[in-house]
C-alpha cells in the first residue's frame, strides 16, 4: 500500500483532470482495437500508435460514417444539459463502432477513444445509458468526451455513451426485448441464481428481468466486445439516481466526492460488478447520480477525475 504522502502526490498530479500529464511527451501507442472501425474519413495518428481503418465500407460495419455521425449528433443532442451542437458536432465526427455493436433495433451504440501521451496508461473504459431511463448518466458521458477532446490526458479513456439506445428512444430501464442489460452479463453464476433472484428478491420486477439466457442481448454483447478489445484497468458505469459512489474492487483508500458517499451497494447475478470483479478480479466504479442534475453538474470534471486517481491507485496496488 502507498504512503499519504505518495496517494498525496499522485491526487495532485491528477488534480488537473483525468490525470494530465506534467509534460507534453511523447505520443504512444494506443491500444489495439483491431475490431474497431473509425468512421473519421482521416484518422490523425501520433508516433507509434496503432495504424486503424478509417475507409472500410459500410457492409463492415451496417452504417455508413455519414448514418453514424447522424446518428450519433441525434442522440447527444436529445441529452439533458447537452450544451453546444458545435461539441457534439466535434465529437460525433470522431466517434467509432466495433462491429457487433448494435442494438436490438438496429441502433448503432458507438464510442469515443482518446489515448493517452505518456507510455504504459492505464485504460478506463466508460458506460453511460445502461438503463434507458438514466438519461444524467448520458449527460455525463457527454461532457466527458468533451472534455477528453480538449485536453492531453494521463490515461487512455473509452467512453460508450449511450450503450442502451433503444431503451433511451423509449424511456424504459430495458431495452426493446424488455431485459434489464445490468442483470444479462452471463456471470458464473448468472444460470442458477440469475432468474431466481429476480423471482425472490424483486417479486419478478419487470424492471429487472435478466433474461433466460445470460449474454443474450445484443447490447450485453457489445460491451462485453468492448471489455475484450479495450482491455481496461477499470471499467466505470454511470447511472441514476441513488447519489453513491460503489466501487467492487481492491481495498483502496476513497478520494471524497461531496455530495456522493462510497457505499457499497453489493453486486446481483448478471451485474457488470458481478461479472468483471468477482469472475474476472477487474475493478468497476459505479457513478450513481443524484437525480437532480444540476446538483452535479458543476463537478463532472471532478468525477472524471477521482476515476483516473481510482485507476492510478489500482496501478500502485499491483506494483
Amino acid at each position: 500500500m502507498q504512503s499519504s504522502a505518495t496517494l498525496l502526490i499522485s491526487l495532485i498530479c491528477l488534480l488537473v483532470g483525468v490525470g494530465f500529464s506534467g509534460c507534453r511527451g511523447a505520443n504512444v501507442k494506443e491500444s489495439e482495437t483491431k475490431k474497431a472501425v473509425l468512421v473519421r474519413s482521416e484518422a490523425s495518428e501520433t508516433a507509434g500508435s496503432k495504424k486503424k481503418n478509417s475507409n472500410l465500407s459500410s457492409e463492415s460495419t451496417g452504417f455508413s460514417k455519414e448514418e453514424l455521425v447522424n446518428r450519433c449528433r441525434v442522440r447527444l443532442a436529445e441529452l439533458p444539459g447537452a450544451g453546444s451542437q458545435k461539441d457534439i458536432d466535434k465529437i460525433c465526427g470522431e466517434v467509432q463502432i466495433l462491429p457487433r455493436c448494435k442494438s436490438v433495433k438496429g441502433e448503432p451504440i458507438f464510442h469515443y477513444n482518446k489515448s493517452a501521451e505518456r507510455e504504459h496508461p492505464e485504460r478506463i473504459l466508460t458506460f453511460a445509458l445502461v438503463h434507458g431511463d438514466e438519461l444524467p448518466s448520458g449527460t455525463v458521458a457527454l461532457n466527458w468526451m468533451r472534455r477528453l477532446m480538449e485536453i492531453s490526458p494521463r490515461n487512455e479513456w473509452r467512453v460508450v455513451p449511450v450503450l442502451n439506445p433503444d431503451g433511451m428512444a423509449k424511456n424504459t430501464r430495458m431495452n426493446a426485448n424488455g431485459i434489464d442489460i445490468n442483470r444479462n452479463f452471463p456471470s458464473k453464476d448468472w444460470e442458477e441464481l440469475a432468474v431466481h433472484y429476480w423471482k425472490s428478491r424483486t417479486h419478478s420486477d419487470p424492471r429487472r428481468f435478466p433474461g433466460n439466457t445470460g449474454g443474450s442481448e445484443p447490447e450485453t454483447q457489445c460491451a462485453m466486445d468492448h471489455l475484450a478489445d479495450f482491455r481496461p484497468d477499470l471499467v466505470i458505469a454511470v447511472h441514476t439516481p441513488y447519489g453513491v459512489l460503489d466501487f467492487d474492487g481492491p481495498r483502496l483508500p476513497f478520494p471524497k466526492f461531496k455530495g456522493l458517499p462510497w457505499v457499497s451497494l453489493g453486486t446481483y447475478p448478471g451485474s457488470l460488478g458481478r461479472y468483471m470483479w468477482t469472475d474476472q478480479n477487474r475493478p468497476v466504479l459505479t457513478i450513481e447520480l443524484k437525480q437532480d442534475l444540476k446538483a452535479t453538474l458543476d463537478r463532472f470534471d471532478q468525477l472524471q477525475d477521482i476515476s483516473g486517481q481510482v485507476a492510478l491507485q489500482i496501478r500502485q496496488l499491483k506494483e
